[in-house]
């Protein structure tokens, strides 16, 4: 199967892009899970986004790959 660059580069910097328990390099921002309410941290992409949705009004946009996944439990509001 063919793959262009585009698609190989995206699918690399979504990688990059995921949330961890502690801060790194990339990932400087804190945010929330909006279903275990665990502290994460992200990169500026993902946090600018999350507070975008948050000032339009919107609930908390940012859940956590062990909630997205049901491996997460949660507390039910």
């Amino acid at each position: 199967m063919v793959r262009l660059k585009g698609e190989f580069d995206a699918n690399r910097a979504e990688r990059a892009a995921r949330a961890t328990a502690y801060p790194t390099d990339n990932n400087q921002f804190e945010v929330y899970c909006d279903l275990c309410g665990e502290v994460f941290f992200v990169n500026e992409l993902i946090f600018e986004k999350v507070n975008d949705a948050l000032r339009e009004g919107f609930e908390n946009p940012f859940v956590c790959e062990d909630c997205r996944d049901g491996a997460g439990e949660y507390d039910e509001r």
